[in-house]
């Protein structure tokens, strides 16, 4: 082999060194940003959990009549804030007429398929198909009583997005009324509206709340009622409860 030959291969097997060195640091370049997103992401949403999570129990100490009003910082980073069109959701039992409040929800959505919700008191995420409630409602049902005070959260259709890195949201209590306070009461029935990919979790929520407080049998069924609202309805007409308490606090919610 001459000398240029050897040259030659030399040269060869440099380029390919190097063509293998590149190679490999490209690929592990673009793998270690796509982690660093990927981690990135996971962890607003985490943040916004905590801020909803917060959130809930600032509109928990108004309607305990703790505070007069409260105002809840959300990170937005890429995601959208908006408040929901009302649901409806309702207590009765025998020989009361149904009572109850029609609040909006607040719902942070991100540019995946995850959105975390606050609706009826309770915080719930869902990621895709799958929905947790993270935060149950303030109410209480256990050792035969039920104890129920509905938020219900004025303001609907208002959005925050885009550009905007950071939102407010606030909240004022503006009344709050006693809506039933009774002794010893049979075939006490909850009517829910949520959306669809949230109608499980209600379900679960009810169905073990109403056996916890009254030691019967609940029976829950759910029915579509428009295109994104499904009505969860759960009774118990098995067992009485000693006391069924209901109020109603309503809250102004602004986006700013």
């Amino acid at each position: 082999m001459t000398r240029d030959d050897r040259a030659a291969n030399e040269v060869v097997g440099f380029v390919l060194v190097f063509s293998l060195v590149l190679t490999t640091v490209s690929l592990v370049y673009a793998a270690g940003f796509a982690g660093l997103d990927s981690t990135r992401d996971v962890e607003r949403v985490n943040n916004a959990e905590r801020a909803f999570d917060v959130l809930a129990n600032n509109f928990q100490q108004m309607g305990r009549g703790e505070a007069p009003n409260r105002a809840t910082e959300i990170k937005l980073a890429d995601a959208q804030l908006t408040t929901t069109a009302r649901r409806e959701v309702t207590i009765n039992a025998s020989g009361m007429s149904a009572t109850g409040a029609n609040p909006v929800a607040i719902r942070y959505d991100t540019a995946g398929d995850t959105n975390i919700v606050y609706e009826h008191g309770a915080v719930i995420r869902t990621d895709g198909d799958s929905a947790v409630m993270r935060r149950e409602p303030d109410f209480i049902f256990e050792d035969g009583n039920v104890v129920v005070r509905f938020i219900e959260s004025r303001g609907s259709g208002q959005g925050v997005g885009g550009s905007v890195s950071t939102v407010l949201v606030r909240a004022e209590r503006r009344e709050s009324v006693v809506l039933a306070n009774r002794g010893t009461t049979s075939n006490v029935t909850v009517r829910l509206q949520t959306h669809p990919d949230r109608a499980d979790v209600w379900e679960a929520y009810l169905d073990d709340s109403l056996a916890t407080a009254t030691g019967g049998s609940p029976t829950c069924s759910r029915s579509t009622v428009g295109d994104d609202t499904t009505e969860v309805v759960c009774f118990d007409d098995t067992a009485d409860v000693d006391r069924l308490a209901v109020a109603r606090v309503r809250i102004r919610v602004t986006l700013t």
